[in-house]
């Protein structure tokens, strides 16, 4: 009996630490698939936190994503060090930095809507007289535009002149003061009214003026035609002040704000990062091309710009501070996958899967799969994954016959 008792004692102590290291390995296991547990969007992918909560598009939950499978590396590949010369193989260390939002994309360049003037005669009558011929013409706020004969504006000046001459009595006032207000609501200069008041003689042609400086975009009439209220005779579009419509992809304007600044580059006109500013974010995406109108006010002073031109944006938000990054060139992308060649301690190469984040200037933030120091191939990677990927399809045939 007491040797059955020392025998279980032995293969006991002996087993224990054997258990000991399997739950170790089992909580070292468990700790690592919850530090690299991120939260995805069902229905946007680029949409990725660190915590559960909802995504900022659709409002769906997040769901969570093991990235344990991501940590998996292809079979390791060594490369002699004369032959990595031949291969020309260069790396470069992963880095920590600050990463500044940057968009670059292209816009249409666009007459700003709220600064054009919209011209309407405000009763029936004949063109007497058109002072512009042509669309593109440029005008001057008070030039006159076209004189105008209607019977409406005839009376309305005879009324007006018979209450300045036979009204008298304390209403005398009062109804040429709407007298002269009905003159002005027919859209007649306040300066035409007041040779009307000082002569006295009612005229059969009435000018009209230009109520803001800028450049005829609509002409729809021509001498002696007939015009009716609503009709438009002619638009004029003030060009100091443009619009830029940029189109901004689906996954990069999450962080778009009104005010935050752009570049304007027109090469063609020799205009480089000309000031503009977000003026205004289409609430609509397009279902054809994932993206979104971003409508840029862009001053245009000397009117070197015009609209119809195509420009070059570049729209920029804020840093994302100490964010760890690589060179943009050591991405391999496959699919909806991406992965680095990463050069070990001991000089051999790996293929590891890695999840990016922003790409800013050549540089692509790393959410996952990558350390700090770690250097990864900038150069001849491929050559290098495509031996990784020999050889584990060489081991998956052997693992197969086995």
């Amino acid at each position: 009996m007491r040797s059955f008792v020392i025998l279980f004692l032995m293969v006991w102590v002996q087993a224990m630490p054997v258990a000991i290291a399997a739950e170790q390995q089992h909580e070292f296991t468990a700790e690592l698939e919850q530090q690299h547990t991120r939260y995805m969007c069902p229905m946007h992918h680029h949409i990725v936190r660190d915590h559960p909560g909802k995504c900022p598009i659709c409002g769906m939950d997040l769901q969570p994503k093991t990235q344990q499978n991501s940590m998996q590396m292809q079979p390791m590949v060594d490369v002699r060090g004369d032959m990595q010369q031949a291969m020309n193989i260069v790396t470069a260390p992963v880095m920590r930095g600050d990463m500044w939002k940057y968009i670059k994309t292209f816009g249409q360049i666009q007459v700003d809507e709220s600064r054009i003037s919209h011209v309407h005669p405000r009763m029936s009558g004949w063109i007497e007289k058109l002072n512009v011929d042509t669309e593109g013409q440029t005008v001057k706020k008070g030039q006159l535009l076209y004189t105008l004969y209607s019977p409406d504006l005839v009376v309305a000046q005879d009324d007006f002149l018979q209450a300045q001459k036979n009204l008298s009595g304390s209403n005398r006032d009062y109804l040429l003061s709407q007298a002269k207000r009905r003159l002005s609501l027919l859209g007649v200069d306040p300066s035409f009214i007041a040779t009307l008041e000082k002569e006295g003689k009612t005229r059969y042609s009435v000018p009209f003026y230009a109520t803001q400086s800028g450049v005829i975009t609509r002409l729809s009439v021509r001498q002696g035609m007939y015009v009716e209220p609503a009709r438009e005779m002619l638009a004029i579009a003030d060009l100091t002040h443009l619009w830029v419509l940029a189109d901004v992809f689906e996954n990069q304007f999450d962080w778009l704000k009104l005010g935050k600044p752009a570049d304007i580059h027109l090469p063609s006109i020799g205009i480089e990062a000309a000031e503009a500013s977000i003026e205004y974010i289409y609430p609509r995406l397009d279902p054809v091309s994932r993206s979104i109108k971003v409508r840029l006010n862009l001053v245009n002073p000397l009117m070197r710009i015009k609209p119809g031109m195509t420009a070059e944006v570049a729209i920029y938000g804020g840093p994302k501070k100490d964010v760890l990054n690589i060179p943009l060139q050591a991405v391999l992308q496959s699919g909806n996958k991406n992965r680095v060649v990463v050069q070990k301690e001991d000089g051999s190469f790996v293929v590891q899967e890695v999840e990016l984040g922003m790409q800013v200037n050549q540089r692509v933030e790393i959410l996952s799969g990558l350390t700090e120091q770690q250097k990864v191939v900038v150069s001849g990677q491929f050559l290098i994954d495509a031996e990784a990927n020999l050889d584990a399809a060489i081991n998956r045939m052997q693992s197969h016959q086995h």
